[in-house]
């Protein structure tokens, strides 16, 4: 009778043994067995034990201020333990069981039953680790759970809830305002703006075209880029224009894809060569050599004494050069301009008082 016992007992503990193997999914879980409240089912009605929750095995690479609608994210399964076998399914859900997003399988995961990821294969290293993809969903969805259940052997289950939210903070565009403009000569003027990035960096331009034209011509504005949460003052020269003429022109703050826009605005020029500004205080007499190579001579007459700066602009409005600042008295006065750095090409060399500036194009020939 003992040894029937012992006989009895063998064979229902192998039957058990048999029984559990045969339960067990070492080639990842069948479909609705992540925990979720529209599952009700974990690992542990595979593998028995008291699914335990954890908060460190399922992470996700989505910024704390949520996920971007559309955007691919990676999600990470590490399961601790020295124990062989280590599996896990994970399901995104919403609260009503419904898939949020899109699952793509990594090495060593399979997607089953639609909206779930498995193992392939039980892993005994430790940690068991796998990684896969997740999309986000369409903008409006809000909060994703992502249900995990995990295995590490027998008796020995987890489970984990990650939720991720979406991101709700409006991008906030960059602000374009005060563009003004300020007549130079009948053939250039000055236009100004200010742009505040709002956090962000951009690129800052002017636009202009004849009221007329269709197509728009960008120049960079000095500076050319913009950062922060203030305001940046930007300027450019526009030369080369034509007298008596409208033009329409506006600031802009731009990356690839991204652009923003300040007010559209107006000028014309004047109809005749001299400045816009007094031009009885400030006259050139003549400019020489023209062309020049590395020095050039201008003879000018001032009304009273005055600081005198001179600049050159190039005609795409790209190259603006300060060639001097020095102060002269009234009167016929002569200014000998070193030009060694400016490169060969057509210029306006503009010089500019307090009161009055007045320009004159000017080749350079190396």
């Amino acid at each position: 009778m003992k040894k029937k016992t012992i006989l009895s007992t063998f064979a229902l503990a192998v039957f058990f043994i048999g029984y559990n193997q045969l339960i067990s999914e070492p080639n990842g879980s069948p479909a609705g067995y992540s925990g979720s409240p529209a599952d009700g089912q974990t690992c542990v009605n595979c593998h028995g034990g008291t699914a335990n929750t954890v908060s460190n095995v399922l992470t996700s690479n989505v910024p704390a201020a949520g996920y971007v609608p559309g955007t691919n994210y990676t999600v990470t399964v590490s399961v601790s333990g020295t124990t062989a076998r280590k599996g896990f399914q994970v399901s995104p859900q919403n609260g009503s069981g419904v898939l949020m997003g899109t699952l793509t399988a990594g090495s060593g995961s399979k997607i089953v039953g639609t909206k779930y990821i498995t193992h392939t294969s039980a892993k005994s290293t430790n940690p068991g680790t796998w990684t896969f993809t997740w999309t986000a969903p369409a903008a409006g969805s809000g909060a994703v759970n992502f249900y995990g259940a995990f295995v590490n052997g027998k008796l020995n289950t987890t489970k984990q809830v990650l939720t991720v939210n979406e991101q709700t903070s409006t991008i906030t565009t960059p602000t374009v305002s005060a563009t003004t403009v300020a007549s130079l000569s009948n053939t250039s003027v000055n236009l100004s703006a200010n742009i505040n990035a709002n956090g962000k960096t951009y690129n800052a331009s002017f636009l202009y075209k004849d009221s007329s034209a269709i197509n728009w011509t960008l120049v960079l504005a000095n500076p050319n880029t913009v950062s922060g949460s203030t305001n940046t003052n930007l300027s450019q020269t526009i030369a080369n224009l034509n007298s008596g003429t409208t033009y329409l022109f506006k600031a802009c703050a731009w990356n690839t894809g991204d652009s923003t826009f300040g007010a559209i605005n107006t000028f014309k020029t004047a109809n005749n060569p001299t400045s816009v500004n007094s031009v009885k205080a400030l006259t050139i007499n003549s400019v020489y050599p023209n062309p020049a190579t590395d020095r050039l001579s201008i003879d000018l007459n001032l009304l009273e004494k005055s600081k005198v700066q001179v600049t050159t602009v190039s005609l795409d409005a790209k190259e603006n050069i300060q060639l001097l600042n020095t102060e002269l008295n009234a009167g016929a006065q002569n200014l000998l301009v070193n030009t060694n750095n400016l490169n060969s090409g057509v210029y306006f060399i503009l010089l500019k008082t307090n009161n009055s500036t007045v320009s004159k194009k000017i080749i350079i020939q190396k």
